[in-house]
Order: C-alpha cells, then structure tokens, then sequence
C-alpha cells in the first residue's frame, strides 16, 4: 500500500513538473515564448510609427508634447536630484534619458517589445533608474 502510494505521489509530482514550462529551448540557448513578460506591449500589426506609440499603450506612463520630441513620465515617485525623464536600456545596455537619442538609434520594426519598469523593479539600474526604466527589446 504504502509503496503504490509513494509511486502515485512521484508521477503526479512528475507530470506537474513537465507541465510548468512556458518556453521552448533552442540549440542556441535562446528561449522562444509565445507569452511576453507582464506589462509589456509589442506591435503585432505593424501599426506602430515611434516609440512613442508603444508608450501610449502602457498604462502609467505619461507621453505629453511635440510628436517629434515629447517628454516621457513614469507615474510613481521621481527622483528628487536628477530630472524626470526614465532611463531607456535597449537590450540590456543602458541608453540614456533622451527620447529623441533613443528613438533615433532604433528602427520601429525592429522592436520585439517594450517594458516599463518602476519602484522596487527599476532598482536594479540604481540611482539611473530612479525615475523608472523603459526597457526595449529589439528582434536580433
């Protein structure tokens, strides 16, 4: 009795192990998922004509301005030393607080997705990151 209990007991906690995978492994190590991370927005339809239009579309982020050169906020706490623009990290390397510098290196097509990350998230980029992070992922 106890033996067949032990035995369910291990292929129940087996097959839930194999069903917590959201991705697939490539051979090169990167992760295809079809799920993007929580809050982030992606173009699915080629609409989108600058970064601006990805930022619209994420709730707390405030985009007001020319079209050409407006000024990004995150809502929350800003920091009190530096200005109120967010950090902008393209693929993981840290780009600056410039809009305009930032929608000038990228193509728009080339933009996998977009994320903002605020408070305890954007502690990672320290200081840098006091106003909130826009983190960009491009398709390479």
């Amino acid at each position: 009795m106890k033996t067949s209990l032990l035995l369910w007991i291990t292929i129940l906690l087996l097959t839930s192990m194999g069903c917590a995978t959201v991705g697939q492994q490539t051979s090169g190590g990167m992760t295809i998922q079809n799920e993007l991370p929580d809050g982030a927005v992606t173009d699915h339809m080629n609409y989108f004509r600058s970064l601006a239009d990805y930022l619209y579309r994420i709730p707390g982020v405030n985009v007001t301005g020319p079209s050409n050169n407006p000024t990004v906020t995150i809502r929350g706490i800003n920091s009190f030393n530096s200005g109120i623009e967010p950090l902008y990290v393209i693929d993981g390397q840290p780009a600056g607080t410039s809009y305009s510098q930032v929608n000038n290196m990228l193509n728009i097509k080339d933009i996998a997705y977009v994320r903002v990350l605020k408070g305890s998230e954007a502690s990672y980029y320290g200081v840098r990151g006091g106003n909130g992070v826009i983190i960009i992922t491009t398709k390479r």
